[in-house]
Protein backbone atom coordinates (compact mmCIF):
# COMPACT_ATOMS: atom_id res chain seq x y z
CA UNK A 1 0.00 0.00 0.00
CA UNK A 2 2.78 2.71 0.99
CA UNK A 3 4.93 1.52 -2.28
CA UNK A 4 1.10 1.95 -4.09
CA UNK A 5 0.60 5.84 -2.78
CA UNK A 6 4.33 6.56 -3.08
CA UNK A 7 3.48 5.94 -7.02
CA UNK A 8 0.80 8.36 -7.38
CA UNK A 9 2.33 10.55 -5.40
CA UNK A 10 5.28 10.85 -7.56
CA UNK A 11 2.97 10.49 -10.68
CA UNK A 12 1.09 12.96 -9.81
CA UNK A 13 4.08 15.41 -8.66
CA UNK A 14 4.92 15.05 -12.29
CA UNK A 15 2.38 15.52 -13.45
CA UNK A 16 1.99 18.53 -11.45
CA UNK A 17 5.01 19.86 -13.47
CA UNK A 18 4.32 19.39 -16.91
CA UNK A 19 1.04 21.01 -15.92
CA UNK A 20 2.16 24.51 -14.27
CA UNK A 21 2.75 25.86 -17.73
CA UNK A 22 -1.20 26.12 -18.47
CA UNK A 23 -3.32 28.69 -16.46
CA UNK A 24 -5.75 27.08 -14.87
CA UNK A 25 -9.00 28.09 -12.78
CA UNK A 26 -8.35 28.98 -8.82
CA UNK A 27 -8.39 25.43 -7.09
CA UNK A 28 -10.65 25.48 -4.20
CA UNK A 29 -8.27 24.36 -0.76
CA UNK A 30 -9.96 23.32 2.48
CA UNK A 31 -9.12 25.06 5.62
CA UNK A 32 -7.64 21.93 7.04
CA UNK A 33 -5.29 21.48 4.16
CA UNK A 34 -4.75 26.06 3.72
CA UNK A 35 -3.67 25.64 7.70
CA UNK A 36 -1.37 22.58 7.58
CA UNK A 37 0.75 24.51 4.30
CA UNK A 38 0.75 28.26 5.95
CA UNK A 39 1.72 26.01 9.51
CA UNK A 40 4.47 23.96 7.33
CA UNK A 41 5.99 26.81 4.84
CA UNK A 42 5.31 30.13 6.94
CA UNK A 43 7.70 31.61 4.88
CA UNK A 44 6.27 30.26 1.42
CA UNK A 45 5.57 32.74 -1.47
CA UNK A 46 3.90 32.68 -5.35
CA UNK A 47 1.92 29.62 -4.18
CA UNK A 48 0.04 27.97 -6.79
CA UNK A 49 -2.92 25.12 -5.47
CA UNK A 50 -3.55 22.02 -7.97
CA UNK A 51 -6.04 19.41 -7.23
CA UNK A 52 -6.65 15.74 -8.23
CA UNK A 53 -9.17 13.40 -6.79
CA UNK A 54 -7.21 12.92 -3.87
CA UNK A 55 -4.46 15.18 -3.35
CA UNK A 56 -3.57 19.07 -2.96
CA UNK A 57 -0.52 19.93 -4.55
CA UNK A 58 1.04 23.51 -3.73
CA UNK A 59 3.54 24.46 -6.56
CA UNK A 60 5.58 28.02 -4.22
CA UNK A 61 8.82 29.42 -3.62
CA UNK A 62 11.15 29.08 -1.00
CA UNK A 63 14.07 30.63 0.44
CA UNK A 64 14.52 31.41 -4.08
CA UNK A 65 13.38 27.86 -4.56
CA UNK A 66 11.06 26.37 -6.53
CA UNK A 67 9.37 23.44 -4.20
CA UNK A 68 6.11 21.04 -4.49
CA UNK A 69 4.24 19.98 -1.93
CA UNK A 70 1.76 16.99 -1.65
CA UNK A 71 -1.21 16.95 1.22
CA UNK A 72 -4.16 14.52 1.66
CA UNK A 73 -7.44 15.68 2.80
CA UNK A 74 -6.71 15.48 6.31
CA UNK A 75 -3.80 18.09 5.85
CA UNK A 76 -1.38 15.51 6.24
CA UNK A 77 1.49 16.35 4.40
CA UNK A 78 2.70 13.39 2.12
CA UNK A 79 6.20 14.97 0.23
CA UNK A 80 7.91 17.39 -1.40
CA UNK A 81 9.90 17.91 -4.38
CA UNK A 82 12.11 20.22 -5.51
CA UNK A 83 14.47 20.59 -8.09
CA UNK A 84 18.41 20.91 -7.28
CA UNK A 85 21.65 20.20 -9.12
CA UNK A 86 23.96 17.69 -9.18
CA UNK A 87 26.39 19.19 -7.01
CA UNK A 88 23.73 20.03 -4.12
CA UNK A 89 23.57 16.02 -3.89
CA UNK A 90 24.57 14.67 -0.85
CA UNK A 91 28.17 13.72 -1.02
CA UNK A 92 27.25 9.76 -0.59
CA UNK A 93 25.31 9.62 -3.53
CA UNK A 94 27.86 11.59 -5.98
CA UNK A 95 30.88 9.21 -4.52
CA UNK A 96 28.35 5.99 -5.22
CA UNK A 97 27.46 7.32 -8.81
CA UNK A 98 30.99 8.03 -9.38
CA UNK A 99 32.30 4.81 -8.67
CA UNK A 100 29.37 2.44 -9.73
CA UNK A 101 28.83 4.45 -13.58
CA UNK A 102 32.39 5.62 -14.26
CA UNK A 103 32.29 7.38 -17.42
CA UNK A 104 28.89 8.72 -17.30
CA UNK A 105 27.43 11.93 -17.59
CA UNK A 106 25.24 13.23 -14.80
CA UNK A 107 22.57 15.04 -15.71
CA UNK A 108 23.40 18.64 -13.91
CA UNK A 109 19.25 18.61 -12.60
CA UNK A 110 18.52 16.64 -9.92
CA UNK A 111 14.94 15.38 -8.57
CA UNK A 112 14.83 15.87 -4.84
CA UNK A 113 11.64 13.93 -3.29
CA UNK A 114 11.01 13.52 0.26
CA UNK A 115 8.09 10.91 1.06
CA UNK A 116 6.94 9.66 4.74
CA UNK A 117 10.41 10.78 6.12
CA UNK A 118 12.80 9.19 3.24
CA UNK A 119 14.58 11.30 0.77
CA UNK A 120 14.84 10.10 -2.49
CA UNK A 121 17.05 11.59 -5.77
CA UNK A 122 16.30 10.46 -9.05
CA UNK A 123 19.30 11.68 -11.30
CA UNK A 124 19.43 10.90 -15.25
CA UNK A 125 22.91 9.78 -16.14
CA UNK A 126 24.72 9.49 -19.69
CA UNK A 127 26.75 6.58 -21.10
CA UNK A 128 28.50 5.60 -24.98
CA UNK A 129 25.57 3.51 -25.66
CA UNK A 130 22.41 4.54 -23.20
CA UNK A 131 20.99 6.71 -20.61
CA UNK A 132 20.12 5.53 -17.40
CA UNK A 133 17.39 7.08 -14.89
CA UNK A 134 18.50 6.04 -10.99
CA UNK A 135 16.70 6.42 -7.85
CA UNK A 136 19.62 6.88 -5.10
CA UNK A 137 19.02 6.99 -1.71
CA UNK A 138 21.36 9.38 0.91
CA UNK A 139 23.24 5.87 2.02
CA UNK A 140 24.53 5.71 -1.58
CA UNK A 141 22.37 2.52 -2.52
CA UNK A 142 21.37 2.81 -6.34
CA UNK A 143 18.66 1.20 -8.30
CA UNK A 144 18.23 2.01 -11.86
CA UNK A 145 14.21 2.92 -12.45
CA UNK A 146 14.23 3.44 -16.54
CA UNK A 147 17.16 2.32 -19.18
CA UNK A 148 17.34 4.00 -22.96
CA UNK A 149 19.46 3.08 -25.59
CA UNK A 150 20.97 6.33 -27.20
Amino acid sequence: IVMKKFKIVLTAIVMLYASTAFATEPVKISKIVKAAFESDFSKASQVIWKRSEEFYFASFILNDVNVDAAYNESGELLGTSRFITAAQMPLSISLAIAEKYEGYQVDKSVVELTFEGSTRYYVTVSGKTQVLRLKCYINGDIEVERKAKK
